[in-house]
């Protein structure tokens, strides 16, 4: 978004501005970005803006915001119960 502003000095300038800072769900400014995958998009990954007290973080350097967090246990929990099943089967 650009902006035309008088200068001080009677002159104008065009002033232009990149995206607008990001907020994380809880309102707080978000300094980091979910880091699930999710095909489809030209990153890869969700991309969610979160802040530090927002995150999870399942390994260094990897985050994740609230909704993925969830989607994360929920795949360890069946994950857990596929392997105990694999070990009694054995």
């Amino acid at each position: 978004m650009c902006q035309t502003v008088t200068a001080p000095g009677g002159g104008t300038m065009i002033v232009c501005g990149g995206h607008s800072r990001k907020r994380c769900p809880c309102g707080r400014r978000a300094d980091r970005l979910c880091d699930w995958k999710v095909e489809g998009k030209r990153s890869g990954t969700c991309d969610s803006p979160i802040c530090s007290g927002c995150s999870t973080s399942p390994a260094p350097g990897k985050d994740l915001c609230a909704k993925h967090a969830v989607a994360l246990e929920e795949w360890r929990t069946g994950k857990r119960a596929q392997d105990q099943q694999k070990e009694q089967v054995a």
